[in-house]
């Protein structure tokens, strides 16, 4: 192994295909996966089905371990947060709980695979009970007890997994809401509405523009816009929310300039996501006004040969084939994605 290791930051869907299909294409290479958090590898699609009831565990949800990692000569290394990159010196430089100090760590080619986080406009959802964005496995934890009675719900749901178990333990606490508000129609929003209905929760959806599901059209949203009225969710298109009301428990949502209010007692915040490229700052990286990373046809960056670009956009129904493909590629060798790509950003 004389050359230095190809390193993927971030253990979700993208790295982790990413680093596997590199091992198998070159069995020879060390490839280093480093992910700040404890999870790793989980199926983000599938976690509106866990708190509908349809997935009885969250670690259903979870599609490799860290002993199967092990296993693909994969270095997993959790708990270990990359905060920079010099492309020049070819390093990155890394933050953990076992040093006082960060370290660098070289790379022969490096692969950003940081996902993103929840965008939650100017809703504060971190000082209110019963206010969430679905953005991760305790997120949905979370939820999931939330919702629940709080004299009938099981652990075993979130058994054998890293969860933030205080977290579901402080939300499976509070009284079981009766009545939801979801803030956005995209998909976050419509498959919560339809995983809350079937749990039985009163749901109000808000979308500010005229239709829900804004890249599919007019034609797929009005369908979706019937069904969802049929399973009895009420559908606020053209009404951006202003606020939500409450003081230690989420209590109303305001909308109408302030006008109108709804009493709810769950508000679920879905208005989109900012990608995590925070450690590509100074490095000489493109990136649009989102922050997301700007590649060519081959999802290179500029400079093209020292960093590449993995999956920013953490819902992503193309997140192992956008692995596979990343992998794939070299600079003598370069693979186009079969899919469509989506450019806006």
């Amino acid at each position: 192994m004389d050359a230095e290791p190809f390193v993927v930051v971030g253990g979700d869907a993208a790295g982790l295909s990413a680093a596997s299909k590199f091992r198998r294409a070159a069995p020879d290479r060390e490839v280093i996966v480093f992910e700040k958090g404890r999870w790793i590898s989980y199926a983000y699609c599938g976690m509106p089905y866990f708190i509908a009831g349809r997935i009885d565990q969250l670690g259903d949800l979870l599609s490799l371990s860290p002993a199967a990692a092990d296993e693909r000569g994969i270095d997993l290394r959790r708990g270990h947060e990359v905060t920079a990159v010099d492309p020049d010196e070819g390093v990155v430089r890394v933050e953990s709980d076992e040093r006082s100090e960060s370290v660098e760590q070289p790379y022969s080619e490096l692969l950003v695979a940081t996902g993103g986080r929840a965008a939650t406009g100017p809703f504060d959802v971190r000082n209110l009970d019963g206010a969430f964005t679905l953005h991760d496995m305790d997120a949905a934890a979370a939820i999931d007890a939330y919702i629940a009675d709080p004299e009938s719900y099981d652990f075993d749901r979130v058994a054998d997994t890293p969860v933030d178990r205080e977290r579901v333990e402080h939300s499976a606490a509070q009284p079981a809401p009766e009545t939801a508000a979801i803030i956005g129609g995209g998909y976050v929003g419509v498959e919560m509405a339809e995983a809350l209905r079937e749990r039985g929760l009163d749901v109000h959806l808000f979308q500010r523009s005229g239709h829900v599901l804004q890249p599919f059209g007019e034609a797929v949203a009005d369908r979706v816009e019937r069904e969802l009225a049929e399973q009895g969710v009420t559908v606020h298109t053209e009404t951006p929310v202003d606020a939500l009301r409450g003081d230690e428990r989420i209590e109303a949502v305001a909308f109408d300039d302030g006008a109108d209010e709804i009493e709810i007692d769950l508000a679920i915040v879905g208005v989109g996501i900012r990608p995590n490229t925070e450690l590509l700052d100074g490095t000489g990286v493109e990136l649009g006004d989102s922050g997301a990373i700007r590649t060519d046809e081959f999802g290179r960056t500029e400079p093209p040969r020292r960093v590449r670009r993995g999956r920013l956009r953490d819902r992503s129904s193309h997140g192992y084939r956008r692995g596979d493909v990343d992998a794939a590629r070299t600079d003598r060798q370069p693979e186009r994605p079969r899919y469509r790509r989506d450019r806006r950003w």
